[in-house]
């Protein structure tokens, strides 16, 4: 709101972390504030659930966050959970890349898809001699005209072929970030998800020459993901959720609550649900685009804008097995999979070696992921299929097809935001309309961030805005 009055009642649409968060802010913002959270589902925390089976700990979604930025850090650290999060392990090779039948670690000091260390390039099986010196030589490839095109967007794939060659992008960059985003390399946003690698380009011509300048001992030594920055619930993010909705004490949530339209009526905000309707001072909006979209219909132009962030869909079959089945030359956190490779796994996640608790004693948990931009036809599978996809991926890598303790699927339907290429300026768009709507906020991961901490932060915005802080 822009005036200095204070709503006494708001109301929030979705109750996953970004809305639950949004709530708490507002609790510590207005404590007198009444609030309302709606969810459509019959249980609150969104994506982020927690399963316990035959003594594993299984997410269903996330199963890690960032500490940069430290939002996500702070509300567990708020919420009195600090104390609970449990650090990654240090397994000699954390990340690896699978490949023609070949798993070989990403090279040491790789992050994303910078190189730090000429050494562990030019010995990496994975590449020819002419794709290991096309990467290294991107310090001499000219830096984009950025006067010329100012800051117009670029899509990664463009980006990284141009800085590192076809095969690199192919065999390794992109099958890293694909791990993250699993979004099509021909759309994906470079300033919206991968900015720091582009201000690089601009500020010292080159990525390579940019990392060199700023390297440290620990960065020489890292690959993959930066996994010391992560940290993840020893009980599962289910309590994070369960700490989170306990630490609200004026809120009231309503699950089950589906709601069909929010519109405007003698300056309040009417929020219409299957059988009643709520009557608001303001409303923050913290579900998907696509469905903000549909809830926000009278509001046309902006509607508009939200059904262009499109969003994709992720399966992840987890399952549970001895740990003697894993040859014992493999100690790694993941495998990940270059499109190119033809296969139909984005990664196989190595749940347990990363995280203590994640296992019984002499247990591995393994998570595959299918689908994604590329294949979200996958999806749409039979279990029974889905399972035989992972098993076929893990014999093919390690040689072994493991007999499950237990296999389970999760589907996550358009659960993942597409920041395609001008995401950015659309995002503008939407938050200038927003801007003109009093009462209204809106938040979430279709927005400025995908992780947790975004997730958070985005939230814990939306609540600030309301209040004018």
């Amino acid at each position: 709101m822009t005036d200095n009055h204070q709503p006494e009642t708001v109301t929030i649409v979705g109750a996953g972390i970004t809305g639950l968060a949004a709530a708490w802010k507002i609790q510590q913002l207005s404590p007198q504030t009444r609030i309302t959270v709606l969810e459509s589902s019959d249980r609150v925390g969104g994506v982020l659930q927690t399963k316990h089976i035959d003594g594993y700990l299984v997410e269903q979604s996330a199963d890690m966050f960032t500490c940069q930025p430290p939002t996500a850090l702070e509300l567990c650290r708020e919420l009195g959970l600090e104390d609970q999060l449990l650090t990654t392990a240090e397994p000699k090779d954390k990340a690896f890349v699978g490949l023609g039948g070949k798993v070989v670690p990403v090279p040491a000091g790789f992050s994303l898809m910078v190189p730090s260390q000429e050494d562990s390039i030019r010995s990496w099986p994975l590449l020819s001699e002419s794709g290991k010196q096309r990467l290294l030589d991107e310090v001499n490839v000219a830096a984009r005209d950025y006067n010329g095109n100012g800051d117009a967007d670029e899509d990664f794939a463009s980006f990284a072929i141009r800085r590192f060659g076809q095969e690199a992008f192919d065999a390794l960059i992109q099958p890293l970030v694909s791990g993250i985003y699993s979004a099509d390399p021909k759309m994906l946003s470079m300033n919206a998800t991968m900015s720091r690698f582009v201000e690089m380009e601009k500020e010292h011509g080159s990525l390579i020459a940019a990392v060199k300048q700023k390297a440290t001992s620990s960065d020489a030594k890292a690959s993959g993901a930066r996994y010391n920055l992560f940290r993840s619930p020893a009980q599962g993010f289910g309590s994070l959720v369960s700490a989170l909705v306990g630490d609200l004490k004026n809120v009231e949530i309503q699950s089950g609550r589906q709601v069909r339209e929010i519109s405007t009526a003698a300056s309040r905000w009417q929020i219409a649900l299957e059988d009643t309707a709520i009557e608001s001072e303001a409303v923050i909006v913290a579900t998907p685009a696509d469905v903000s979209a549909r809830l926000l219909k009278s509001f046309e132009s902006l509607s508009g804008e939200l059904s262009g962030i499109k969003s994709t869909s992720c399966a992840i079959v987890v399952m549970g097995i001895d740990r003697s089945e894993l040859p014992k030359d493999f100690d790694g956190f993941g495998i990940i999979y270059p499109h190119i490779d033809e296969g139909k796994t984005i990664a196989i996640s190595f749940a347990s070696n990363k995280f203590s608790g994640r296992a019984p004693e002499g247990k591995l948990l393994l998570r595959f992921f299918i689908g994604g931009a590329m294949q979200e036809s996958l999806v749409d599978l039979p279990d029974d299929e889905l399972t035989g996809i992972a098993l076929d991926q893990f014999e093919t890598s390690l040689g072994v097809r493991p007999n499950a303790d237990f296999t389970e699927v999760f589907r996550w339907k358009n659960a993942m935001p597409q920041y395609h290429v001008g995401h950015l300026d659309r995002v503008g768009r939407i938050e200038q309309r927003v801007s003109q709507i009093p009462g209204l906020e809106l938040a979430g991961k279709s927005y400025r961030g995908v992780g947790i901490p975004a997730c958070v932060a985005s939230g814990f915005a939306s609540a600030e805005r309301i209040f004018g802080k």
